[in-house]
């Protein structure tokens, strides 16, 4: 019946949510005090903090033709148009150093401005500051500087840590250089210090820095549309830096067109040079031989082979103008001072498909390396792969036009052989005719060169005169007014978390680590042995504070181990009480002291037994040291009516001392005298409390055993481990010490210790056995208990005695 109930108000208080709550509200303090401290820190953090925003741009990187011409054989390799733009390339592209450094030195951001507030500084955009810092000499400016002024007035300020003030205007020469502080139109009363920074950094540290910050990414996996976004703590700088860079990545664009059609028109004008030379000596020798020779009309005769060799001529016109133009072409690619030139000769009317596609793959490895050459020295082994793919295409090329040249060589051959055939049918020209109009043929073929020289010349520069970028800018540089840096809300959240977190996380590892018994469940949970009663902790200093008029609550609690004790004990006259515990210190005499008093007050003669030997506390905790005891009557020194000594103020309740310490204690207890000892004690007294030593220590518990009608085993909140436990129930399953019940002591005050907040709890009626005087909460305590005066505390003692509750 017993074990039945034990196991429903074990249940009960397992799945019970008060006690989980109440067993863990005595942490408020800690939670709140953390969760205050965390949202502390985040407004601090908060308040400090540089407000980061984001600004963003849109651009559109088109793959339409750069030039606005027609799509002829020329056009497609002097004009590189060829595949469309790979996207990856066109960030790369932009956010390089090269692009950063273009950046830099448009907005002059060389030098970084910075008003020195309390906590921290801020930027100053550089059309807003007060002054600008001129250098006029600066032996190494890769070293970059950092200039310290503080503004003493509208003419004079002092530089660096420097008691000499300074005038602006004025030359200043130092270790960093010579410079000057020049006073802009701005005034020094909008900013929130008279103290200002100036950091100088070379061009390309501060690209370095710029390029770092900036973010580039394409809007859509299916867009030509690049998205800019760059954060920084100045709006307006911010903005200025994202329209700059695309103002640049437009400009850097028609730069490389622009190189293009120069270099093309500077090839041209090579060749046209050329041909009207050669065009200035045909006709010089044409008119010396007309004039020499005097040559008129053919005759009638001769008028039809004429028409057939003209045919002839005519087509052999072409085949040497296509021969001519491959000369040209193999002697410019031949010349070493054009290899590294962007645009080579074009096919000019050669009809090979091979050769356009050299000429256009090798036009746009040229420009592939200059772009590489921006950012790259010309010993990287990209660089370096490059020229070996260059000089490869240009060894193609001239192994393809010489071939070329042979077919058009081989076709002039066949023309030759068959020109001579009618020539030998004109034999009857005169040969002065037939001079002429060789000279004539050769002034023909020099002017058609010359002539579609001077078309394409024309063409190309309407085509630069035209050029446009195909870098187009979608949306200008825009910001929220809501920083993105430091997030508030993040902020606030992680700070919230992070008060919750540490003082559940101590919780839970002070939960975990305890290794003590901290609740009335630890007890239950190990042991099957029945709980007798629960003890409050002693503010008064003695050790008996159970009297005939004591009502308070303590002695209360007394009264209800006395009243359950009926339910532990066999119905016997005159019971004996054999009091233990796992070890020394965790209230045996304090707890015998006072059973006994609770016990005496009720008429019964009462004697308690110091039987702890080894480690006697019993009678000092009573102010009585010094008296004979137990050893003196085993020893045969003293009679029982010697040893009993009356407790002064409680009437009924006596006391055996212990008696000096013996040398064996485990031997003397199993003197026959024991046993004489109990029975004249016996017809003495009608209750024998025995206070023996822990019987997790030494056995002498176990030896008094036999003497003894139940006992009462102590356990202490907060001090017994709770291996210990395994012991106690050890003791009580293999039934070693009598009708064992368990008395647990020292409980805190109130809401720390289980779901209870008196004791006696589950010793009312239908609780078990037993009834009590518990109660929850303190509610309906007035008229029952004599409440102990509460004294005022200080809201300092207060935190203190709330985190006494808490340490570990």
């Amino acid at each position: 019946m017993l074990e039945n109930n034990l196991e429903v108000n074990q249940a009960k208080q397992d799945s019970s949510p008060r006690e989980w709550v109440m067993r863990y509200i005595r942490y408020t303090p800690l939670i709140i005090i953390c969760i205050a401290l965390g949202l502390m820190g985040a407004y601090l953090q908060l308040r400090y903090s540089v407000r980061v925003y984001s600004v963003n741009g849109k651009l559109l990187v088109k793959n339409s033709s750069p030039y606005g011409g027609g799509r002829e054989k020329f056009d497609e390799i002097f004009m590189m148009q060829g595949p469309s733009r790979n996207m990856n390339d066109e960030i790369e592209i932009i956010k390089s150093r090269y692009m950063a450094r273009r950046v830099v030195r448009s907005l002059g951001l060389n030098i970084m401005y910075y008003n020195k507030g309390t906590i921290r500084s801020s930027v100053i955009h550089p059309k807003e500051t007060p002054f600008v810092i001129e250098i006029v000499n600066m032996p190494d400016s890769t070293l970059g500087a950092s200039f310290m002024i503080t503004i003493l007035d509208n003419n004079r300020f002092l530089l660096n840590e420097e008691k000499k003030p300074y005038f602006f205007n004025q030359q200043i020469r130092n270790s960093k250089g010579l410079f000057v502080v020049k006073k802009t139109n701005n005034s020094f009363d909008i900013f929130k210090s008279k103290e200002f920074q100036a950091n100088l950094a070379s061009d390309e540290n501060r690209a370095t820095s710029i390029a770092g910050g900036l973010r580039v990414s394409q809007a859509t996996d299916y867009a030509n549309v690049l998205n800019l976004t760059y954060e920084t703590d100045n709006i307006r700088l911010g903005k200025d830096i994202i329209n700059q860079y695309m103002e640049e990545y437009q400009q850097s664009s028609l730069e490389d067109k622009r190189m293009i059609a120069v270099n093309t028109l500077s090839f041209i004008d090579e060749q046209l040079d050329t041909v009207k030379t050669n065009l200035s000596r045909v006709e010089g020798i044409q008119q010396q031989f007309q004039e020499s020779n005097k040559i008129y009309n053919t005759k009638e005769q001769s008028q039809i082979l004429l028409s057939q060799m003209q045919e002839v001529n005519k087509e052999l016109t072409e085949q040497e103008v296509k021969l001519k133009i491959v000369d040209y072409l193999i002697k410019y690619l031949a010349n070493p001072t054009n290899e590294n030139r962007i645009m080579t000769p074009s096919a000019l009317g050669i009809e090979e498909p091979s050769l356009v596609q050299q000429i256009a793959e090798y036009n746009n490895l040229q420009l592939e390396k200059e772009t590489t050459l921006k950012n790259t020295p010309a010993n990287n082994p990209v660089v370096q792969s490059l020229d070996a793919g260059i000089a490869k295409v240009r060894n193609d090329m001239v192994e393809n036009l010489r071939n070329v040249r042979q077919t058009y060589v081989t076709a002039i051959r066949d023309l030759n052989s068959k020109n001579s055939q009618a020539d030998l049918s004109l034999q009857t020209i005169p040969g002065k005719e037939r001079k002429g109009l060789d000279i004539a043929r050769q002034q023909k073929i020099t002017e058609e060169l010359f002539s579609f020289l001077l078309q394409k010349k024309l063409e190309t520069a309407i085509s630069s005169a035209s050029t446009i970028s195909n870098i187009r800018v979608v949306e200008h540089a825009i910001t929220s007014l809501i920083p993105i840096k430091p997030n508030k809300q993040n902020i606030y959240l992680l700070a919230l978390f992070l008060g919750l977190a540490i003082p559940i996380s101590f919780i839970a590892i002070r939960e975990f680590l305890n290794d003590k018994i901290k609740s009335r469940q630890d007890v239950q949970k190990a042991t099957n042995a029945p709980i007798l009663g629960e003890i409050g902790h002693s503010q008064v200093a003695g050790a008996q504070v159970v009297t005939a008029n004591n009502r308070k609550f303590l002695a209360e609690q007394f009264r209800i181990i006395r009243t359950n004790l009926q339910y532990i004990l066999p119905k016997v006259d005159k019971p004996i009480l054999l009091v233990t515990s796992s070890f020394s210190g965790e209230g045996k005499s304090f707890v015998s002291t006072n059973l006994g008093a609770v016990l005496a007050i009720t008429g019964k003669k009462v004697v308690v037994l110091e039987f702890d030997i080894r480690k006697p506390r019993l009678l000092k905790g009573l102010g009585m040291e010094g008296r004979k005891g137990i050893t003196n009557f085993l020893i045969g020194n003293s009679t029982v009516e010697e040893i009993v000594i009356p407790v002064a103020g409680t009437e009924n309740l006596n006391v055996i001392a212990c008696g000096p310490i013996p040398p064996n204690p485990s031997e003397l207890l199993l003197n026959e005298k024991v046993d004489n000892l109990f029975d004249q004690l016996k017809r003495i007294f009608d209750v024998i409390i025995i206070d023996s030593a822990p019987v997790g220590l030494v056995s002498d518990a176990v030896t008094l055993g036999k003497y003894s009608s139940g006992t009462v085993y102590i356990v202490r909140h907060n001090y017994t481990l709770k291996k210990q436990l395994q012991l106690v129930n050890d003791l009580y399953v293999q039934k070693k010490l009598p009708n064992m019940s368990i008395a647990i002591n020292d409980i805190p005050s109130i809401g720390t210790y289980g779901n209870y907040y008196g004791y006696g709890n589950n010793y009312g009626y239908g609780g078990g056995y037993g009834y009590g005087y518990g109660y929850s909460g303190g509610y309906g305590m007035e008229g029952y208990f004599e409440l102990e005066p509460k004294k005022q505390k200080s809201w300092l003692r207060k935190i203190k005695s709330k985190f006494k509750r808490i340490k570990l």
